[in-house]
């Protein structure tokens, strides 16, 4: 139906620390006798070079942000239940720099600024965040001076193809002059039209239960790539039928199978 899932799966043997007898640990869990399971997060980056519908050297992309608003009550919401989407274009990289929201279903559309579907209305990819968190540390902890990328959920780009590593090329020698996604969106570019790298940091919070000792079972986080107004109709109606041309009744009569008329008027 053209959608593009990524998935990350967690599992592994649990990084442990020692107890005393008696002892507990504010910041784990106690995972067996004398062994505790600190609680800590996992992080990851995707960088997405989108070029939605557009051809080899075109940079016809824009970004906008979509948050589910509850309308005011009045003589257009009568029975108080009323909400919408409401769009805003993101222009620039530092007004790109964006974090989840669940509480207002916020995704994030990639169109195309000169291509249109049948209604009239821009084609688009949307970026669906699954579960997320940010990070819990402190805005002056040491390791958010290197990774300062973890600081939002989002980042918009343009494309430039020394800007590969959100933390720079020598991540373990971060902060370098100019180097990483936090320094270079510090341009502030445009992005009303452009060739547009999304950058989406996904993160986990694992508090350790005994269940994830000694192996732990596996753990999933991602996200989704789904189309909006690209296709015309659902991309799934035209899937090729069953390769079975003969169903057999009860009584091995052959019956032909019934023609699916929706589908063939589409």
């Amino acid at each position: 139906d053209g959608k593009i899932e990524a998935e990350v799966k967690l599992t592994g043997i649990l990084s442990l620390g020692a107890l005393q007898p008696g002892e507990t640990r504010k910041y784990g869990t106690t995972i067996a006798p004398g062994l505790y399971a600190p609680v800590h997060q996992h992080f990851f980056v995707a960088r997405m070079d989108m070029a939605v519908d557009c051809k080899p050297g075109e940079a016809f992309n824009q970004v906008v942000e979509v948050n589910l608003k509850v309308e005011e009550p009045g003589k257009d919401n009568v029975h108080n239940n009323a909400f919408y989407a409401e769009e805003e274009l993101l222009r620039s990289e530092l007004q790109a720099m964006r974090d989840c929201n669940p509480l207002t279903a916020r995704h994030w559309i990639v169109r195309n600024t000169r291509n249109v579907n049948r209604t009239g209305q821009l084609t688009g990819f949307k970026l669906v965040p699954g579960s997320n968190c940010l990070p819990l540390a402190g805005s002056e902890a040491k390791f958010l001076r290197r990774a300062a990328f973890l600081k939002h959920n989002l980042w918009v780009t343009p494309y430039a193809h020394d800007e590969m590593y959100p933390g720079g090329e020598f991540p373990n020698q971060n902060p370098r002059v100019g180097e990483g996604l936090a320094t270079w969106v510090k341009q502030n570019r445009s992005l009303e039209e452009a060739d547009v790298v999304l950058w989406y940091v996904f993160g986990v919070i694992h508090i350790p239960r005994l269940e994830d000792w000694p192996v732990m079972p596996v753990d999933r986080i991602g996200f989704m790539l789904m189309p909006h107004g690209f296709f015309n109709c659902s991309p799934a109606v035209d899937v090729p039928p069953s390769t079975t041309d003969l169903e057999l009744k009860d009584n091995d009569i052959a019956t032909k199978p019934i023609q699916n008329v929706i589908i063939a008027k589409l």
